[in-house]
């Protein structure tokens, strides 16, 4: 376990290079850790394994389950959805942010979440689309699930920069009214916005009967505000500056943000939207562990 964390560990993978090359490597070891993978029927689905009981059929035992563990297992399927999916990746300039110079920044690992998102989803034959923006839409890519789309994909994503300012809000609205089929959303940002604005364009998608799952995507030193001693502090989007104390504002801090993030949780849980809050130093495998069970609930 220790040395598939560090397989996973978002430092080291990101250092490759090679997107497509980063999220093979961590969905398939993703995989291969949840000693699962998906069942390459006609039209059905490998979901979960689940204990034995009587009048099971006999044909469905996973007899490698039981070599390892001396109970019985059968495996479950599920018809497949022909899901759609859109990842909604937010480039604008505030997820250029690193706390560390050694640490990866929440751009660079948002691009390798959504590479891994992509990957995992064609390897489910889910229908995969894309939508890039900052202020506004840069790149809006419909879904499929061939290899060669992923490879395209991964294409964009390995050559996109940090871009402009954030109107998360108006933009979501932008892109609600261009899906048309019912799917299901995928928003990474780190959502430093105007909160209700942002909350209505989730709304957006709801009300057309969308699903949701957001990752909010959060460096540590965000929320602990370790910083000692008089820091200038810049805002990354307006270039704004000012110089404080850091240990006579951490609680203020510290609370501000706490109540940040716990509006998104809020305000998603009251709407019926799945959010994950998507710490930067954390192994990819958490998060793809938790995006199949929130996609699980949503669908």
């Amino acid at each position: 376990m220790e040395k598939s964390a560090k397989i996973l560990d978002p430092k080291i993978l990101t250092k490759f290079g090679n997107l497509s090359l980063v999220a093979k490597t961590i969905v398939e070891g993703f995989i291969s850790g949840l000693h699962k993978s998906i069942h390459k029927g006609a039209s059905i689905e490998f979901a979960e394994h689940r204990q034995y009981v009587h009048g099971d059929d006999p044909k469905y035992l996973d007899w490698k389950v039981y070599g390892r563990t001396d109970r019985l297992y059968v495996r479950e399927f599920r018809e497949e959805t022909n899901l759609k999916s859109y990842i909604l990746l937010d480039t604008s300039n505030s997820m250029n942010y690193s706390s560390k110079t050694d640490s990866i920044t929440k751009f660079t690992y948002a691009r390798c979440l959504a590479g891994c998102l992509s990957y995992l989803m064609t390897k489910q034959k889910d229908a995969t689309g894309l939508v890039v923006f900052d202020s506004d839409i840069k790149n809006f890519i419909k879904p499929s699930s061939t290899k060669a789309h992923f490879h395209y994909l991964i294409k964009i994503i390995e050559n996109l920069k940090p871009g402009k300012d954030t109107n998360i809000g108006d933009t979501l609205h932008k892109i609600a009214n261009h899906i048309k089929r019912r799917s299901l959303i995928i928003l990474i940002s780190d959502l430093f916005d105007d909160q209700e604005s942002v909350m209505r364009g989730l709304a957006h998608f709801r009300h057309k009967h969308h699903e949701i799952i957001v990752f909010h995507i959060i460096d540590r030193a965000e929320m602990d505000f370790p910083f000692e001693g008089f820091k200038d502090f810049i805002d990354m989007e307006t270039n704004e500056r000012i110089t404080v104390d850091a240990a006579s504002i951490r609680a203020a801090y510290q609370r501000v943000f706490n109540q940040f993030t716990t509006f998104y949780q809020r305000a998603c849980s009251e709407r019926g939207i799945s959010y994950a809050k998507t710490v930067t130093q954390t192994p990819f495998d958490y998060f793809l562990y938790q995006f199949l069970e929130l996609r699980s609930r949503t669908m």
